[in-house]
C-alpha cells in the first residue's frame, strides 16, 4: 500500500515564522489555496487560531465560500477513505483532509505533508477548493 506523497513545509522555513509547531492547519490552507504561509497564517490568527494551538479548521473552512465538504461516514463492512484511495480517486483539484489530530493537502491526487502519512489512515472529511 502506498501512494503519492511530497514532502513540503508549505513555505514555512522562508516565512517570518519557521520554527513553527502544531501549524497543519496552517500549511494545509496555504498549499489548498496556493497562499504564502504568512499569509495563511494571518487569516487563521484573525479567525481565532492561537499560536502552537489546535484551532477548529473544520468551522472555518465550511463558512469559506469557495469551499465544499466531503465526508466519509464509516459504513458496517466498508474499508473507510484512506490517503491512497483518496489520491486515486479524486486524481484533480485541490483539497485539505482531515484525519485524527492532523490535516494535510492533497494537490491533483498527490500528498503534501511534512511527513507520510500512514496509508490505511482513515481520513473522516475532506473539503474541496474552487477556484
Amino acid at each position: 500500500m502506498s501512494y503519492p506523497w511530497i514532502i513540503h513545509d508549505a513555505g514555512r522555513a522562508q516565512s517570518k515564522r519557521p520554527r513553527q509547531k502544531v501549524d497543519c492547519t496552517v500549511r494545509a490552507v496555504a498549499l489548498a489555496l496556493a497562499i504564502p504561509y504568512d499569509e495563511a497564517y494571518d487569516r487563521l490568527a484573525t479567525a481565532g487560531r492561537k499560536c502552537s494551538q489546535r484551532f477548529d479548521l473544520a468551522k472555518w473552512l465550511n463558512a469559506q465560500p469557495c469551499v465544499s465538504k466531503i465526508a466519509f461516514p464509516a459504513a458496517k463492512g466498508q474499508r473507510r477513505m484512506n490517503p491512497q484511495a483518496f489520491c486515486e480517486t479524486y486524481r484533480s483539484g485541490r483539497y485539505i483532509c482531515r484525519v485524527a489530530k492532523h490535516v494535510f493537502a492533497v494537490i491533483d491526487g498527490v500528498v503534501y505533508d511534512t511527513f507520510e502519512n500512514r496509508p490505511d489512515r482513515c481520513i473522516y472529511t475532506a473539503w474541496e477548493i474552487h477556484p
